[in-house]
């Protein structure tokens, strides 16, 4: 792909998980993870913010916008600063989550650590220290995608 012809874009800045319990959803974001509620459309969604720049947002289950058939989501990966992991992996288990640790340097090259864990819906978040933006880097560097 021409990276001279690619959508400006600056990252994801929205992802809608369906949530059959919108109040455990909420206390999983907002009260274990700690991510600010930032609106409600009635008692059907909530929105919080992770960072800076994007938004979760936590629906009853239903057609999603655009006709789109809703479902569940399997897994999404959050960026996290290698410093903050293990208060990250503590914080979740301590509040009686099950969290799958996990160090990416046995396979995908060194690419960090990640912390995996279901929240109140079934969907697997993960906490990854490893900065996906190397993949440009990579390419910029003339590697071919997968090399490493």
């Amino acid at each position: 792909m021409d990276s001279d012809n690619a959508v400006p874009v600056n990252g994801v800045c929205e992802i809608a998980l369906e949530q059959s319990d919108l109040a455990a959803a909420e206390e999983f974001y907002a009260g274990v993870l700690g991510f600010p509620v930032v609106e409600r459309w009635a008692d059907e969604t909530v929105w919080v913010m992770a960072a800076d720049r994007t938004r979760i947002g936590l629906w009853r289950p239903q057609i999603g916008l655009g006709g789109g058939r809703g479902g569940v989501h399997v897994h999404y990966a959050m960026g996290l600063p290698a410093g903050a992991y293990e208060a990250v992996v503590d914080r979740l288990r301590k509040r009686g989550y099950t969290v799958l640790d996990h160090d990416h340097s046995r396979y995908g090259h060194g690419r960090g650590r990640a912390a995996y864990v279901t929240d109140p819906g079934g969907h697997v978040v993960e906490f990854w220290t490893w900065d996906v933006g190397e993949h440009l880097r990579e390419l910029a560097a003339g590697e071919s995608p997968g090399s490493r």
